[in-house]
This record gives structure tokens, sequence and C-alpha cells, in this order.
């Protein structure tokens, strides 16, 4: 049984994983095997502070024992979870993990900086650890059975994926509600973008990324009307419209992490982690430059 921490609660993952993983609450066909969080660190948030302690009671209720300071779970878990809503603490909250060679799980946004990004990849390699992190949408059982549908709909040739993109401080653009969509499109599409552009209006982003292969896909992050996930393929056998449910999501990135630690191998690559950081910075640039293409490689 590996040993999970939990580090911040100030995101209702914090809850979801842990009633996942624990066994509590939740229907038996969302429950998760192979791990148990043991421990946790309620933390401190610029951007939720008032939900934490609310949170706090609901881990507790989950069998969750807390400690003071999260270096106090070194040595008492096997891997980590870092939680925190704002993507822009996440290095500082883990690196004490990985320069101890503890495997860790990094939340949405894994960082709103590439430099930041860059670095927690580093500290893993250095001390030869894992370091994972994506939005669970990557994992929902519609996203899954439109992949497995590959030899009857052909070749994917582009997507226009879509989902709600409410913005926050602390996540700048589509790094907050948005970086599912995000994520949802690199699911479908693989790495490779050149270039984004992005036209934005106060109900929505519309952005484009250009692909080294030649393929154009994009997103549109809604802030009004309806904020449902979908996507609509553009096949060579077919144009195929999905939504995405989230029903099983949770439950099948949790699976996912319990099978990275154990292979030591993340279930997203690491340079497609970086990939997705800086697309969404390229994103705001381009929103700053009133929509003129900005290259992803440019972003640092």
């Amino acid at each position: 049984m590996i040993r999970l921490g939990i580090v911040d609660f100030d995101s209702s993952h914090s809850v979801e994983f842990a009633r996942r993983f624990n066994h509590v609450v939740v229907d038996p066909d969302q429950t998760v095997d192979g791990a148990r969080v043991v421990l946790g660190w309620p933390g401190t948030s610029e951007m939720s502070p008032e939900r934490i302690d609310g949170f706090t009671a609901q881990l507790r209720d989950c069998g969750v024992e807390l400690v003071d300071n999260p270096e106090d779970m070194i040595g008492r878990i096997d891997a980590v979870l870092v939680l925190s809503l704002c993507g822009g603490v996440h290095l500082d909250r883990v690196r004490p993990f990985l320069e101890a060679g503890i495997p860790a799980y990094v939340d949405k946004p894994f960082t709103c900086s590439a430099q930041d990004a860059e670095e927690i990849i580093r500290l893993a390699g250095a001390n030869d650890t894992l370091v994972y992190g994506t939005s669970a949408l990557r994992f929902s059982e519609d996203v899954k059975r439109f992949q497995s549908r590959e030899s009857v709909h052909g070749r994917l040739n582009g997507v226009l994926v879509y989902g709600p993109a409410k913005r926050a401080d602390g996540n700048p653009g589509l790094f907050h509600y948005g970086i599912h969509a995000v994520e949802l499109l690199y699911t479908l599409m693989g790495t490779g973008v050149e270039r984004v552009t992005a036209v934005c209006c106060d109900g929505a982003d519309v952005v484009t990324g250009s692909w080294s292969d030649g393929r154009v896909a994009g997103l549109r992050g809604n802030r009004t009307g309806s904020t449902a996930y979908g996507f609509t393929a553009f096949c060579d056998q077919a144009v195929i419209d999905q939504r995405v449910s989230s029903r099983y999501a949770y439950r099948n990135l949790c699976r996912s992490i319990v099978d990275s630690i154990e292979s030591k191998q993340p279930a997203v690559a690491n340079r497609e982690t970086l990939e997705v950081v800086r697309f969404v910075l390229a994103a705001l640039e381009s929103e700053r430059l009133n929509g003129e293409p900005v290259a992803i490689n440019a972003i640092k």
C-alpha cells in the first residue's frame, strides 16, 4: 500500500482524491486501490483561504492525520500530492519532497511559469524520482473511447476543444479553469505546437495552435453561457462531436497516479507538461499583442 501525503487543502481536489484513495463517502465504482492518504498539511492560500477549514474537517473524516509542517511528512510517506490551487506556489511546495527523493504528483496548473516548470523537472531528474502533473480531464471515459476508435474514424487532422475558462488572480489566463481545455487539446493532438494566437473578450478565449506537422487546432474557453466540456474532431473518415463527462475523471486520474508511482514513469511525459505551460504563456502573450502569433519556443 502506497502511503500518500497531501500538501495544501485550498482545492476541492484534496477531498476528492482522499475520498477515492481512502474509500470514504464515494460510490464503490469511484474508489481506487493501491494507495491511501495517511498525512496532510492544510497549508496556506492567497487565492481561497476560506476553503481550508472546511476541507480540513473533511480530510479528517477521511482518516487523514494532520502535520504542522509539510516536511514532517518526509520519512512517513511514499509519495506526495501537491494540490495547491495556485500554480505559482508549486515549486516551493514540491521542492523539499523532490530533494528527498519522494515521488510527486503536482496538480494543475503544474506551474504558471516556464522557469518554475523546468526547475521542478530538473529537481526530479537530479534526485532520480518521479514528478507528474495533469488535469483529470485527460482520463475521461469519453476521451479514452474516442482514442480507442482511431482505426474507425482515421487520423485526427484537427480539433476544436471547448470548456469553461473562468479567470482568477493567481492563475493568469488559461491557467485556472481553462487549463482543463488545454490539457484536453494536448491529449488529443499531442505535442509539437510552433505558434499560438489568442483572441479574448469578456465572455471567452479563442486560442489556436499551429503544429509542426501542419495541423491546426484550437480551443474556446467560455465564461458566459453553457460551460460544458467537449470537442469536435476532424478526422480522415468522420467529423465527430463529443461531449466530455468528468464522471470518472478523478477516479481514473488517481489510478494513473498509482500506476505512475509503481512504474516510476509519468502518465504524461514531462516534455508535454512543459509544453502545456508554454502554450498558456504564449496565449497570454498573444492576447497582450492583440492576437499576434507568438512562437512557443520564444517563451522562456
